[in-house]
């Protein structure tokens, strides 16, 4: 009992720590984990039919970015999400996407 009492305080001071940093320290902190444990991310772009037009890995994470309406709770028009390919190449797309950690192309069906 007094364990599971040391690792509930634990968490919780954790829970505190994560919740007290600004999101950029959060996402730094994300990605140190993931390169830390070195997932490997793979994503799948779509053509509006819902075909798939591209498919590659992602060194690092997908970011997405929006111009911001200040009066407004709809999209926001020129979204869009950019990634970098694990052999530095900047990607940019505004194409439904979907972001995995295997490889959906290897997959046989």
């Amino acid at each position: 009992m007094k364990r599971v009492t040391i690792l509930f305080a634990l968490f919780l001071a954790t829970a505190a720590v994560l919740a007290g940093c600004r999101n950029e320290t959060q996402n730094r902190l994300r990605r140190s984990i993931q390169d830390f444990t070195n997932t490997r991310m793979f994503i799948t772009l779509y053509s509006l039919d819902g075909s798939a037009v591209f498919e590659g890995t992602v060194d690092g994470k997908v970011t997405r970015s929006a111009n911001s309406l200040s009066n407004s709770n709809e999209a926001a028009s020129g979204s869009y999400i950019f990634w970098f390919d694990d052999r530095g190449r900047y990607h940019q797309s505004n194409l439904p996407y979907l972001v995995t950690i295997y490889d959906r192309s290897s997959e046989a069906e």
